[in-house]
């Protein structure tokens, strides 16, 4: 660790936060709070009582295990951020970009109107302090992911 440069310290940092972040509070409704890694949990709990999830639509299953995805994607960009592939880093991370728009456009019809009107809370005060880490995280992380030259390395 000793000889690495301070952006690739910072970027193993933040790639670091990025995980922990699943972990942390995404969504909170009244006395209801949840990861998104917690999320397939929470939801087979509630579905345990209806019959269980045989009869959930693949594209809302995307939606459920969006923690798992995410995870797996950023354990793999801070493997190859270590690892200094730097390309394979960005592609890991560009992709759960990838994977969250997937899903936005694919239930973008069940979403409905979440405007804070008569329908439901407004989006953001639901959302939980895992959401903030997890976005300021991973633009702090593309920001510091970059390809480091000989004299960027610190030795001692």
């Amino acid at each position: 660790m000793e000889n690495l440069s301070q952006n690739k310290k910072i970027s193993l940092g933040l790639g670091a936060a990025v995980l922990i972040s699943l972990f942390l509070p995404w969504f909170s409704f009244m006395m209801f709070s949840t990861s998104l890694i917690g999320v397939p949990g929470m939801i087979s709990d509630i579905a345990s009582f209806g019959g269980g999830m045989d009869d959930t639509p693949f594209k809302i299953q995307l939606a459920i295990y969006m923690g798992y995805a995410f995870f797996i994607l950023g354990a793999a960009g801070l493997y190859f951020n270590y690892k200094n592939d730097i390309q394979k880093a960005k592609l890991s991370y560009y992709a759960m970009v990838g994977y969250f728009a997937i899903v936005i456009i694919l239930n973008i019809s069940d979403m409905g109107d979440m405007g804070g009107g008569d329908d439901g809370p407004s989006i953001f005060k639901i959302l939980g302090m895992g959401f903030y880490v997890f976005i300021a995280s991973y633009i702090g992380n593309l920001k510091y992911l970059k390809e480091e030259s000989e004299s960027e390395i610190i030795e001692e």
